[in-house]
């Protein structure tokens, strides 16, 4: 009797692992496929799709740098129109950047020209504002993970060199827009 139910339980066994696919995991296939219906093509020549009407006032944007010029634009237009803050700035400043040190400490942040990207822009400020700016992270005044790990590890010299490092590099920024 024991083995006509182990024979029984391993034909169960053996049946129940084939290669049919079990109709709850299965996905299901829709019968409702698109069909292509061709046509015969009396007029070959005849426009068959019609172009879609551009409202060309739609698509306007309004862009002025210059007070006394007032002009509409296209969104490409204005888009080829947008001003960096270094339009008018010699090639040679952008090249010399800031030092390594500015690099390395506070480029990630307010990148490598001081004109912020994840950090406020630095371009403008006095020497004053950020000294006191950095220190108020340093003593706690102000808190920000990334500025207050990295200025307790710097001394006050290091951050007063950096300050002026910005400050210097606005001036020339500042005379050579003047110029212009």
């Amino acid at each position: 009797m024991k083995k006509i139910i182990f024979s029984l339980s391993m034909a169960l066994l053996f049946i129940g692992c084939g290669d049919k696919q079990d109709e709850k995991n299965s996905t299901p296939v829709s019968t409702d496929s698109g069909k292509i219906e061709v046509v015969q093509n009396e007029n070959a020549q005849e426009i068959k799709v019609t172009e879609k009407a551009i409202d060309k006032k739609a698509d306007k944007y309004y862009l002025n740098y210059n007070k006394d010029e007032k002009k509409t634009y296209t969104k490409l237009d204005a888009n080829l129109r947008i001003r960096s803050p270094y339009e008018d700035v010699a090639i040679s400043l952008l090249v010399n950047k800031l030092s390594k040190d500015f690099i390395v400490k506070c480029s990630a942040c307010h990148n490598d020209y001081a004109n912020g990207v994840i950090g406020p822009s630095l371009l403008g400020k006095d020497l004053k504002f950020i000294t006191k700016s950095i220190m108020d992270f340093k003593t706690g005044v102000k808190n920000n993970v990334l500025m207050t790990d990295l200025v307790k590890m710097m001394s006050n010299s290091e951050i007063e060199k950096i300050a002026k490092e910005i400050v210097d590099f606005n001036d020339k920024i500042e005379k050579l827009k003047a110029k212009k």
